[in-house]
């Protein structure tokens, strides 16, 4: 009777490990935004141009952004909000929002976002997950285009992959585990069975 309980407890903490692992690819990141008026779902006549940097801290739950732009005049606000590539969304994070319309050539804001500064209907984890998978853009509002001037999607920045969590390798240990002692069990009852 134990034995037939030590396959099916071995699996679903191997399933748990996995599950862990993929979860966790936003951890110690870093992403970036190149921010320009042609990504605008709307025509906008601008020279302005940004970008954004954004690092997730090591235990994935908060980030740091900074944001800078040029040339971008009488600034309202801007936002992470979610949406594919052209398509507009909701906002998700308050980046900053100016009491009086700015004008910017160089850094227009940083700072260190956690899941108590969302604003929109996702949770932390969905808002993670929505920046892995490319679904999220920073959006710089001014007085002339209250619907964004410039935007840009978050990507993952360079060449990366997301990578697992940092105790990846332990995970896959108890897979590689756990692959062992299913063999060793099925072959054991197979032996019995044939003696």
């Amino acid at each position: 009777m134990k034995k037939r309980m030590v396959l099916p407890l071995v699996s679903v903490l191997a399933v748990a490990g996995f599950a862990g692992s993929v979860f966790a690819a936003h951890e110690g990141q870093e992403f970036m935004a190149e921010l320009t008026p042609d990504q605008e779902t709307m025509e906008v006549e601008s020279t302005a141009t940004g970008d954004a940097s954004v690092e997730f801290s090591e235990d994935g739950m908060s980030l740091e952004f900074m944001v800078n732009a040029d040339d971008l005049t009488n600034t309202l606000a801007g936002h992470f909000h979610s949406g594919a590539t052209g398509e507009n969304g909701p906002v998700e994070l308050l980046l900053f929002e100016n009491a009086e319309p700015m004008d910017y050539n160089g850094e227009v804001a940083t700072g260190t976002l956690t899941e108590a500064d969302l604003a929109g209907d996702m949770n932390w984890e969905e808002f993670t997950a929505a920046m892995v998978a490319g679904d999220i853009y920073v959006n710089l509002h001014t007085e002339q285009y209250p619907d964004g001037e410039i935007r840009g999607q978050v990507e993952m920045a360079g060449d990366e992959m997301p990578t697992t969590a940092t105790n990846g390798p332990l995970y896959t240990m108890i897979g590689l585990f756990t692959a062992l002692m299913g063999g060793l069990l099925l072959f054991g009852r197979k032996q019995k069975k044939t003696a």
